[in-house]
């Protein structure tokens, strides 16, 4: 029930979730479920996890549309809170659904191809009196038998994922602007590289000979799943870097030159002493606090 609800501002709602997704994250990366030949042992390991993901999802769920004006419906089912979203929103968090399925080395055969139908799959079989039992059959899992239905299947990283999508949301609907599909793991996983590009270019622009090479459109990365590449384009006296597919050379009539095996083969603190430069980092530099770049 919501009646009686007052909710957080956009400041607080965005904090309190996003640091219990920390500690989840923490919790998952330091202590993960393991492989189990008793699929019960196995599934009361991830219990505590599966239970927090549910309840992150929905209050996620909740909070934007709340940020958007208009009061929650009175449901616990995650596939009724994501259907009666606006459009716009339940199109950003199927980008990260479906980026992190094609992207994270652990769901690419996950075998739930779309947001919605997870949701609903984790929503379960309906009791008798129509209430959706998915989230109540996990929550007493350790004792209880369940509601006569298959378990809904999970994925503790995919539901981290749309929680942080819905956190992502509530910031950018707070901001009112569209920065929270910039987000989505592909994005995450681009950040992380573009310290090492940083790093490359430093080196570069310290040695002989650099930027005789003329206008020019460098590739560093790629292509992904989407024919993304990082690249740079070098134009006028300007650098400019992109995640994107490669500009048509019927528009942009530059030379491309594949960079991606120098990138590839860079050490930094080599590079580094090339120039005469001694660097003392430490171990994870140019890893974002943000540790759910790293799962």
């Amino acid at each position: 029930m919501t009646d009686g609800i007052n909710y957080k501002d956009q400041l607080y709602l965005s904090h309190g979730l996003e640091t219990a997704l920390k500690k989840e994250w923490e919790k998952f990366r330091t202590c993960p479920v393991l492989p189990d030949m008793a699929p019960e042992h196995e599934m009361a390991e991830a219990w505590g996890y599966v239970i927090a993901g549910y309840f992150l999802i929905e209050q996620g769920l909740k909070a934007v549309r709340n940020m958007r004006g208009h009061k929650p419906p009175k449901t616990h089912a995650l596939s009724v809170l994501f259907a009666e979203m606006p459009e716009e929103d339940k199109e950003v968090l199927d980008a990260y659904y479906d980026d992190f399925l094609k992207v994270f080395e652990g769901t690419k055969a996950f075998p739930i191809s779309t947001l919605d139908k997870f949701l609903v799959n984790l929503d379960g079989a309906r009791n008798s009196r129509g209430q959706h039992m998915g989230s109540f059959d996990w929550r007493y899992f350790l004792t209880e038998e369940g509601s006569g239905g298959p378990m809904p299947l999970v994925s503790i990283n995919i539901m981290h994922e749309i929680a942080y999508g819905c956190v992502r949301l509530v910031a950018s609907v707070g901001k009112q602007n569209r920065s929270a599909v910039l987000e989505t793991y592909s994005w995450r996983l681009r950040l992380i590289r573009s310290e090492k590009y940083q790093d490359w270019l430093m080196v570069r622009m310290n040695s002989q000979g650099w930027n005789k090479e003329g206008a020019r459109i460098e590739k560093l990365w790629g292509p992904d799943y989407r024919d993304r590449y990082d690249y740079l384009v070098f134009k006028d006296g300007e650098t400019k870097s992109y995640f994107a597919s490669l500009p048509d050379p019927k528009i942009i009539s530059l030379p491309l030159v594949d960079k991606r095996a120098e990138v590839a083969a860079f050490n930094v603190e080599e590079g580094f002493r090339s120039i005469g430069i001694m660097v003392d980092r430490p171990a994870k530099r140019g890893v974002p606090k943000r540790d759910h770049v790293m799962f």
